[in-house]
């Protein structure tokens, strides 16, 4: 049986990430550091042949899949590989969060999925559409290798539905570093995880 391969990789460091600041789907570039990581990422897969690149549409995420498999690489983009959408917390850090929007942000402590920040993506929107995009790539692909590089909130979702009995209860078990890279190998529809955070 041919295995499909699934690489997921995290954007490079920006200076929003570096400082703590909510960017979700405002677009930020990389910073000299996040160059570095996506270069250095590169490097280190050199020799990782995929089939297919596909990445969010932002600037960190697609100079970070031109950093990783070269300038000439083919690169589809596609919204629903996007950030979760914080709405009126964008550009926000928590701290000032927890200050300007008080009663939200003990909701959201509480009750994260459910709480419905200002203006922003509904969590289950943003779940489902990032969820059902990599697995139409997966299912539509099969016994390729593909690459998906996204943002932090997206690949704890794919990993937690993929890895845990549901997004809800996986969601926070991940912790995903910037330019690093999880591989995910698919026996039929048994997902099997190779590497995480890969450097």
């Amino acid at each position: 049986m041919n295995t499909t391969k699934l690489y997921l990789i995290r954007h490079g460091e920006t200076e929003q990430n570096k400082s703590g600041i909510l960017m979700g789907s405002t677009d930020t570039p990389l910073n000299d550091h996040g160059r570095l990581q996506a270069a250095t990422l590169g490097e280190r897969i050199n020799a990782l042949e995929v089939d297919s690149i596909f990445s969010s549409p932002l600037s960190r995420a697609v100079e970070t899949a031109t950093l990783v498999f070269g300038a000439e690489a083919p690169i589809i983009t596609d919204s629903s590989l996007q950030e979760f959408h914080f709405g009126e917390w964008e550009g926000m850090h928590f701290s000032e969060i927890a200050k300007q929007y008080p009663d939200i942000w003990q909701l959201w402590l509480k009750d994260w999925e459910l709480t419905q920040i200002p203006g922003a993506e509904a969590f289950a929107a943003f779940k489902h559409r990032v969820i059902n995009f990599v697995s139409e790539v997966v299912t539509y692909n099969p016994g390729k290798r593909v690459a998906v590089v996204s943002h932090g909130g997206c690949i704890r979702s794919l990993l937690a539905h993929f890895f845990c009995d549901s997004v809800s209860t996986g969601y926070w078990k991940f912790k995903v570093d910037n330019a690093t890279l999880a591989e995910i190998e698919f026996m039929g529809t048994l997902p099997i995880l190779i590497r995480f955070n890969y450097r």
